[in-house]
């Protein structure tokens, strides 16, 4: 799954869902807090501006999902959408890194 459309398929999960990868190594500015990115973290936001989710890359390769807010029971549905698709992202992009 490419970048685009796995952006493309969490923001039809919820219209308040927006997702930001990172080219390059830096430090951004993710909700009250400066935090360091390395080049291939993708951040998934509600409402622009609250970390949702985060996809980082470990020193090893190993891409790791990280949940940085809880949830509600109504929005479990969006919480079991968005890990659906971060699997299947993640599993597609470390299949073409071997």
């Amino acid at each position: 799954m490419k970048f685009e459309d796995f952006k493309s398929e969490i923001e039809k999960i919820d219209n308040n869902l927006s997702v930001e990868k990172y080219d390059e190594d830096q430090i951004a500015m993710i909700g009250m807090t400066l935090q360091d990115r390395k080049a291939g973290d993708i951040d998934i936001f509600i409402d622009e501006d609250i970390p949702a989710f985060n996809i980082t890359i470990d020193d090893d390769g190993n891409r790791l999902l990280n949940v940085e807010i809880g949830f509600d029971v109504e929005s479990l549905d969006i919480l079991l959408s968005v890990l659906d698709l971060s699997k299947k992202y993640m599993k597609e992009e470390q299949e073409q890194q071997k």
